[in-house]
Protein backbone atom coordinates (compact mmCIF):
# COMPACT_ATOMS: atom_id res chain seq x y z
CA UNK A 1 0.00 0.00 0.00
CA UNK A 2 1.39 3.23 -1.03
CA UNK A 3 1.94 5.84 1.95
CA UNK A 4 -0.99 5.58 3.00
CA UNK A 5 -3.00 8.67 2.60
CA UNK A 6 -3.50 8.98 -1.37
CA UNK A 7 -2.96 11.88 -3.47
CA UNK A 8 -6.16 14.48 -3.23
CA UNK A 9 -7.26 16.49 -6.23
CA UNK A 10 -6.98 19.63 -6.39
CA UNK A 11 -10.45 19.69 -7.98
CA UNK A 12 -11.93 18.16 -4.98
CA UNK A 13 -10.35 20.49 -2.87
CA UNK A 14 -11.73 23.20 -5.14
CA UNK A 15 -15.57 21.79 -4.39
CA UNK A 16 -15.10 21.55 -0.85
CA UNK A 17 -13.85 25.21 -0.52
CA UNK A 18 -17.26 26.05 -2.63
CA UNK A 19 -19.46 23.80 -0.36
CA UNK A 20 -22.41 25.71 1.89
CA UNK A 21 -20.31 26.11 5.71
CA UNK A 22 -21.41 22.69 7.72
CA UNK A 23 -20.77 21.88 11.21
CA UNK A 24 -17.29 19.41 10.59
CA UNK A 25 -17.75 16.34 12.11
CA UNK A 26 -13.76 16.20 12.99
CA UNK A 27 -13.17 16.90 17.04
CA UNK A 28 -10.42 19.48 17.88
CA UNK A 29 -9.28 18.88 21.09
CA UNK A 30 -5.21 20.64 22.02
CA UNK A 31 -3.28 19.62 18.86
CA UNK A 32 -4.96 16.52 18.21
CA UNK A 33 -7.57 15.72 15.43
CA UNK A 34 -10.00 13.18 15.49
CA UNK A 35 -12.60 11.67 12.93
CA UNK A 36 -15.30 8.68 13.04
CA UNK A 37 -16.98 7.43 10.53
CA UNK A 38 -19.51 4.28 10.71
CA UNK A 39 -21.13 3.66 6.96
CA UNK A 40 -23.42 0.75 5.27
CA UNK A 41 -21.10 -0.38 2.17
CA UNK A 42 -24.33 -2.82 0.90
CA UNK A 43 -27.10 -4.48 2.57
CA UNK A 44 -24.49 -6.98 4.20
CA UNK A 45 -21.15 -4.76 4.99
CA UNK A 46 -20.40 -1.81 7.40
CA UNK A 47 -17.51 0.15 7.37
CA UNK A 48 -15.74 1.82 10.09
CA UNK A 49 -12.87 4.21 9.95
CA UNK A 50 -11.16 5.72 12.25
CA UNK A 51 -8.90 8.60 12.12
CA UNK A 52 -5.89 10.69 13.98
CA UNK A 53 -3.89 13.54 13.65
CA UNK A 54 -1.31 15.02 16.24
CA UNK A 55 0.16 18.26 15.73
CA UNK A 56 2.79 19.78 17.39
CA UNK A 57 1.49 22.46 19.97
CA UNK A 58 4.70 24.50 20.18
CA UNK A 59 5.38 27.00 17.07
CA UNK A 60 8.79 28.15 15.55
CA UNK A 61 9.36 29.81 12.46
CA UNK A 62 10.24 26.37 10.68
CA UNK A 63 6.68 24.82 11.55
CA UNK A 64 5.46 26.39 8.21
CA UNK A 65 7.76 24.83 6.35
CA UNK A 66 7.49 21.32 8.20
CA UNK A 67 3.52 21.42 8.07
CA UNK A 68 3.90 21.94 4.00
CA UNK A 69 5.60 19.41 3.53
CA UNK A 70 3.76 17.11 5.51
CA UNK A 71 0.71 18.01 3.80
CA UNK A 72 2.49 16.91 0.43
CA UNK A 73 4.05 13.77 1.94
CA UNK A 74 0.74 12.11 3.67
CA UNK A 75 -2.11 13.71 1.87
CA UNK A 76 -0.72 14.75 -1.08
CA UNK A 77 0.75 17.87 -3.04
CA UNK A 78 -2.48 19.15 -3.70
CA UNK A 79 -3.73 19.04 -0.04
CA UNK A 80 -0.38 21.54 0.59
CA UNK A 81 -2.76 24.51 0.86
CA UNK A 82 -6.06 22.77 2.51
CA UNK A 83 -6.46 22.68 6.99
CA UNK A 84 -5.95 19.51 8.64
CA UNK A 85 -9.68 18.96 9.00
CA UNK A 86 -10.01 19.53 4.89
CA UNK A 87 -7.58 17.02 4.30
CA UNK A 88 -8.74 14.57 6.43
CA UNK A 89 -12.45 14.43 5.25
CA UNK A 90 -11.36 14.55 1.62
CA UNK A 91 -9.54 12.04 1.98
CA UNK A 92 -12.16 9.63 4.22
CA UNK A 93 -14.46 10.25 1.38
CA UNK A 94 -11.82 9.03 -1.13
CA UNK A 95 -11.14 5.34 1.35
CA UNK A 96 -15.25 5.39 1.67
CA UNK A 97 -15.63 5.29 -2.66
CA UNK A 98 -12.76 2.72 -2.41
CA UNK A 99 -14.05 0.60 -0.11
CA UNK A 100 -17.62 0.48 -1.61
CA UNK A 101 -16.44 -0.20 -4.98
CA UNK A 102 -14.05 -3.09 -3.41
CA UNK A 103 -17.24 -4.57 -1.52
CA UNK A 104 -19.85 -4.29 -3.49
CA UNK A 105 -22.59 -7.17 -4.33
CA UNK A 106 -24.90 -7.74 -6.97
CA UNK A 107 -28.06 -7.83 -5.28
CA UNK A 108 -30.26 -9.42 -7.90
CA UNK A 109 -28.15 -12.28 -7.96
CA UNK A 110 -29.44 -12.89 -3.91
CA UNK A 111 -27.12 -12.27 -0.64
CA UNK A 112 -25.78 -14.58 1.38
CA UNK A 113 -24.83 -14.26 5.09
CA UNK A 114 -21.61 -15.51 4.77
CA UNK A 115 -20.79 -12.60 2.37
CA UNK A 116 -21.15 -10.20 5.68
CA UNK A 117 -18.63 -8.50 6.90
CA UNK A 118 -17.35 -5.68 9.05
CA UNK A 119 -14.29 -3.85 7.23
CA UNK A 120 -12.00 -1.31 9.80
CA UNK A 121 -9.87 1.30 8.67
CA UNK A 122 -7.51 3.39 11.09
CA UNK A 123 -5.03 6.31 10.08
CA UNK A 124 -2.99 7.58 12.69
CA UNK A 125 -0.65 10.31 12.52
CA UNK A 126 1.75 10.86 15.44
CA UNK A 127 4.25 13.53 16.75
CA UNK A 128 7.30 12.55 18.22
CA UNK A 129 9.11 15.93 19.43
CA UNK A 130 12.36 14.82 21.15
CA UNK A 131 14.65 17.83 21.43
CA UNK A 132 15.68 21.14 19.26
CA UNK A 133 16.94 19.73 16.40
CA UNK A 134 14.16 17.13 15.01
CA UNK A 135 10.65 16.58 14.79
CA UNK A 136 9.49 13.26 13.99
CA UNK A 137 6.26 12.07 12.60
CA UNK A 138 4.79 8.35 12.74
CA UNK A 139 2.05 7.50 9.71
CA UNK A 140 0.30 4.15 11.15
CA UNK A 141 -2.43 2.06 8.69
CA UNK A 142 -4.09 -0.79 9.66
CA UNK A 143 -6.91 -2.29 7.76
CA UNK A 144 -8.79 -5.07 8.30
CA UNK A 145 -12.11 -7.39 7.80
CA UNK A 146 -14.32 -10.13 9.32
CA UNK A 147 -13.95 -11.76 5.76
CA UNK A 148 -10.49 -11.91 6.12
CA UNK A 149 -8.07 -14.75 8.13
CA UNK A 150 -5.56 -10.75 8.89
CA UNK A 151 -5.47 -7.46 8.27
CA UNK A 152 -2.24 -5.12 7.60
CA UNK A 153 -0.43 -2.26 9.16
CA UNK A 154 2.04 -0.36 7.57
CA UNK A 155 3.77 2.67 9.35
CA UNK A 156 6.11 5.26 7.81
CA UNK A 157 7.89 7.62 9.38
CA UNK A 158 8.82 11.56 8.44
CA UNK A 159 11.71 13.20 10.19
CA UNK A 160 12.75 16.62 9.93
CA UNK A 161 15.21 18.43 10.90
CA UNK A 162 13.90 21.60 13.58
CA UNK A 163 16.32 24.26 11.95
CA UNK A 164 15.90 24.40 8.81
CA UNK A 165 12.26 23.30 8.37
CA UNK A 166 13.91 20.29 5.55
CA UNK A 167 13.05 16.63 5.51
CA UNK A 168 15.59 14.46 7.30
CA UNK A 169 16.75 12.04 4.23
CA UNK A 170 19.31 9.50 4.11
CA UNK A 171 21.50 11.41 1.49
CA UNK A 172 21.00 14.34 3.05
CA UNK A 173 22.53 12.72 6.31
CA UNK A 174 24.97 10.22 5.25
CA UNK A 175 28.05 11.00 3.20
CA UNK A 176 27.98 8.76 0.46
CA UNK A 177 29.12 5.12 0.30
CA UNK A 178 27.13 4.82 4.01
CA UNK A 179 25.27 1.75 2.66
CA UNK A 180 27.60 -1.25 3.82
CA UNK A 181 28.35 0.14 6.92
CA UNK A 182 24.71 0.94 7.92
CA UNK A 183 23.27 -2.09 6.56
CA UNK A 184 25.84 -4.03 8.95
CA UNK A 185 24.98 -2.09 12.20
CA UNK A 186 21.01 -2.90 11.17
CA UNK A 187 21.72 -6.33 10.93
CA UNK A 188 23.70 -6.39 14.06
CA UNK A 189 20.94 -4.49 16.03
CA UNK A 190 18.26 -6.96 14.97
CA UNK A 191 20.47 -9.96 15.56
CA UNK A 192 20.93 -8.68 18.98
CA UNK A 193 17.61 -8.08 19.66
CA UNK A 194 16.50 -11.20 19.25
CA UNK A 195 19.41 -12.88 20.93
CA UNK A 196 18.11 -11.61 24.03
CA UNK A 197 15.43 -13.20 24.11
CA UNK A 198 17.05 -16.49 23.13
CA UNK A 199 15.90 -16.43 19.33
CA UNK A 200 18.61 -16.06 17.48
CA UNK A 201 19.07 -19.72 15.98
CA UNK A 202 15.50 -19.42 14.82
CA UNK A 203 15.86 -16.79 12.46
CA UNK A 204 15.69 -18.62 9.36
CA UNK A 205 13.22 -21.25 10.47
CA UNK A 206 10.46 -17.72 10.52
CA UNK A 207 11.68 -16.78 7.29
CA UNK A 208 13.58 -13.48 9.22
CA UNK A 209 16.61 -12.42 6.76
CA UNK A 210 18.55 -9.81 8.48
CA UNK A 211 21.14 -9.49 5.52
CA UNK A 212 17.82 -7.66 4.05
CA UNK A 213 17.76 -5.33 6.78
CA UNK A 214 19.04 -2.54 4.11
CA UNK A 215 18.35 1.24 4.87
CA UNK A 216 14.87 1.87 3.11
CA UNK A 217 14.26 5.21 4.53
CA UNK A 218 11.79 4.68 6.65
CA UNK A 219 13.33 6.19 10.13
CA UNK A 220 13.35 7.77 12.68
CA UNK A 221 16.07 10.06 14.56
CA UNK A 222 17.25 11.77 17.71
CA UNK A 223 20.59 12.89 18.67
CA UNK A 224 21.88 9.67 19.66
CA UNK A 225 20.15 7.30 17.78
CA UNK A 226 18.72 6.47 14.41
CA UNK A 227 15.69 3.88 14.00
CA UNK A 228 14.99 1.67 10.96
CA UNK A 229 11.50 0.10 11.04
CA UNK A 230 10.51 -2.58 8.13
CA UNK A 231 7.24 -3.22 7.43
CA UNK A 232 5.29 -7.08 7.83
CA UNK A 233 6.97 -9.42 5.43
CA UNK A 234 9.96 -6.66 4.24
CA UNK A 235 12.57 -8.94 6.32
CA UNK A 236 10.15 -11.41 8.06
CA UNK A 237 7.18 -13.19 7.43
CA UNK A 238 3.94 -11.86 8.70
CA UNK A 239 3.52 -13.61 12.21
CA UNK A 240 6.62 -11.89 12.76
CA UNK A 241 5.30 -9.00 12.49
CA UNK A 242 7.30 -5.54 11.34
CA UNK A 243 10.45 -5.35 12.75
CA UNK A 244 12.93 -2.47 14.43
CA UNK A 245 16.61 -1.61 14.31
CA UNK A 246 18.42 1.02 16.42
CA UNK A 247 21.88 2.22 15.36
CA UNK A 248 23.85 4.55 17.92
CA UNK A 249 24.49 7.62 15.45
CA UNK A 250 28.16 7.37 16.84
CA UNK A 251 28.91 4.39 15.48
CA UNK A 252 28.26 6.14 12.00
CA UNK A 253 30.15 9.53 12.74
CA UNK A 254 33.01 8.99 10.19
CA UNK A 255 29.72 8.96 7.38
CA UNK A 256 27.81 11.99 9.29
CA UNK A 257 27.66 15.17 6.88
CA UNK A 258 27.19 17.33 10.22
CA UNK A 259 28.70 15.81 13.23
CA UNK A 260 27.05 18.56 15.23
CA UNK A 261 23.85 16.64 15.22
CA UNK A 262 24.84 14.21 18.08
CA UNK A 263 24.47 15.04 21.13
CA UNK A 264 22.83 18.79 20.16
CA UNK A 265 23.43 19.91 23.98
CA UNK A 266 26.69 18.65 25.04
Amino acid sequence: MKHSFLAILSAALLLASCAPEQQSPIRHVSNTYTLHTHDTLNALSILNMDFKVEWPCREDSALEAIRRDVMAQIFGVDAVGSTIEQAMLLYSDTLREQYRQEYAVDESMGLEAEESGLIYHCTRLSIDDPCECFLNFELYEEQGSSLAPHGSHYTFYYSYDRRTGKRITEQELFKDGYEPTLTKLLSRSIWNAHGRTGRVRSLENIGMDVAQAEPNGNFYINEEFITYLFQENEIACYAEGAQTATVALEDMREWLRDTTIIHHHD
